[in-house]
């Protein structure tokens, strides 16, 4: 008989109530774990992670702060967002912006005192040459000196003589007048010299026919024309001088554009480097040229280091208000660029609390389309709602400090 099958049978009955009791034992040990435990108490597990105040930090500056920060605010208001436009532009010195400095005679250069980007100031010489015309008018002045002289020496003894009764009156208003055609003759040479950059010599010694060059105005050398030792004619510049500060832009725009732009208007001057300068539309001509068909629009420009030099080409960008129809010309909630908190890749506002005195809350945004000084605001602000404009990074200072009370939600 074979004992197998049987033995079996009995090992699996066996089995079978030990795996029921530890199946229990399991189950009872897991409720237990959670005895105690709400209904669904696991079901919203992580749903709070991450979650944020929505009302944003609250900050209320001190009276001392609020004393030492200037806050400025805006209201938020929905409006076309504007269109940026670049055009061709070329730089032109203002009326006193710009000096071509030159002798006013022929000469040869023998000093030159400046190098380029060097900055000169009104009146300081900047070269030197050598006019055989002004050492001729020196000699000139030393002969009628002179005689200015002896027309003094000669007023003199006629003015004894006649107090001696010794000579008319006729005689003594004769020597008279010689002196002073004599001192008037003088006059006017040295007047001459003076006037071309020379000085009037003492003795024959000083007869040196030089002549010094100065600079009409305050500003920076930014072109040497002339060379030592070369002889140059009158008023051949030696120097380019171009006064810090300001310079125009003449900007060819089509005449759509210029019915767009207005004087005072602000604009932005890319030079060929990239670098950007601020100008504002000084006025925009009314003609348009027949060739190109555009306006000239002409804006003042900033230009504190003289970089920009006259005729070079530069280009204008100009943010216009787009027409009806266009993309640029939807309307949109924007701000001004300055009004914008950035923290690493997050944008934040500041919004005054309303009812409560020198608070502000940090209001997170989403921005969209940046057009010149503003930005779109895409969320987190509604039209009519007071923004700050001015004391932002002072904010953000304070906040980062620990220097303001915070207030939570």
């Amino acid at each position: 008989m074979n004992r197998l099958p049987i033995y079996s049978l009995l090992l699996l009955l066996l089995a079978a109530p030990l795996a029921g009791c530890g199946s229990d034992s399991e189950a009872a040990s897991g409720e237990d774990d959670h005895a105690g435990e709400a209904p669904g108490a696991h079901a919203d597990e992580g749903a709070g992670e991450g979650a944020e105040d929505e009302h944003g930090d609250e900050l209320t500056l001190t009276d001392e702060q609020a004393a030492a920060t200037e806050i400025a605010t805006e209201v938020v208001r929905s409006s076309a967002l504007a269109a940026e436009v670049r055009v061709p532009a070329r730089i032109v010195p203002t009326e006193t912006g710009q000096a071509q400095v030159g002798a006013l005679v022929d000469g040869r250069v023998v000093r030159l005192l400046v190098a380029e980007g060097q900055s000169v100031r009104r009146g300081a010489a900047v070269a030197v040459i050598e006019s055989p015309e002004v050492a001729r008018l020196q000699g000139e002045y030393l002969r009628t000196q002179a005689r200015v002289t002896q027309a003094r020496q000669q007023l003199d003894r006629s003015r004894q003589l006649a107090a001696e009764n010794l000579i008319s009156q006729t005689l003594l208003e004769q020597a008279v007048a010689d002196a002073r055609a004599s001192e008037s003759e003088a006059a006017a040479i040295a007047g001459e010299i003076r006037a071309e950059g020379g000085a009037t010599p003492s003795e024959p010694g000083a007869v040196t026919g030089r002549v010094t060059v100065t600079s009409p105005i305050s500003g920076v050398v930014s072109e040497r024309q002339a060379e030592l030792g070369a002889f140059v004619q009158a008023s051949a510049p030696l120097y380019e001088v171009v006064a810090p500060g300001q310079v125009y832009a003449d900007a060819s725009v089509d005449p759509d554009v210029a019915s767009r732009v207005g004087s005072g208007d602000a604009a932005v001057i890319e030079a060929p480097g990239g670098r950007r300068f601020r100008g504002v539309v000084q006025f925009v001509g009314a003609e348009v040229a027949g060739e190109t068909r555009t306006a000239t629009v002409r804006l003042r420009v900033t230009n504190a280091t003289a970089e920009l030099r006259p005729e070079t080409f530069v280009t204008v960008i100009f943010d216009v208000e787009a027409g009806e129809g266009t993309a640029e010309g939807r309307s949109a909630l924007t701000v001004p660029t300055e009004a914008v908190d950035r923290d690493g890749g997050d944008a934040y506002v500041w919004v005054p609390v309303d009812g409560e005195p020198r608070t502000y809350a940090r209001r997170a945004v989403r921005l969209g389309q940046a057009t010149g000084d503003r930005v779109e605001v895409l969320s987190g602000l509604e039209p009519g709602e007071p923004v700050v404009t001015a004391g932002v990074f002072a904010l953000k200072s304070f906040m980062s400090r620990g220097e303001l009370s915070e207030h939570e939600h």
